[in-house]
């Protein structure tokens, strides 16, 4: 379990995809310290003035959802819209090619 695919665009955003339990996606703007985060269920949330080093221990852990629990949850966070099923399946296939599945 563990980031299967980094993409570092031009504004600086990491996006990553998750082979985690309970965690699909993470967007982490640097600039705006801020990290969204899609859950399996299509659930997402926008955590707020992330420290470097607190997202730097989420991206490189073998267990994102262990460092989720311990260091991400106590930060400020607001509920964004939930992803439709269509998208949730993109990303899914997107994880399952990565895998080999």
């Amino acid at each position: 379990m563990s980031v299967i695919k980094r993409v570092k665009k031009e504004d600086g955003t990491i996006e990553c995809l998750i082979d985690s339990s309970n965690i699909l996606h993470s967007e982490y703007d640097k600039t705006k310290k801020t990290l969204k985060l899609t859950f399996k269920a299509g659930t997402r949330y926008l955590y707020k003035d992330i420290l470097d080093r607190d997202y730097i221990r989420f991206e490189v852990s073998e267990s994102q959802g262990s460092v989720f629990n311990k260091t991400m949850s106590k930060y400020e966070c607001t509920k964004l819209m939930s992803l439709t099923e269509d998208n949730l399946s993109d990303l899914r296939e997107q994880i399952a090619e990565r895998r080999g599945v």
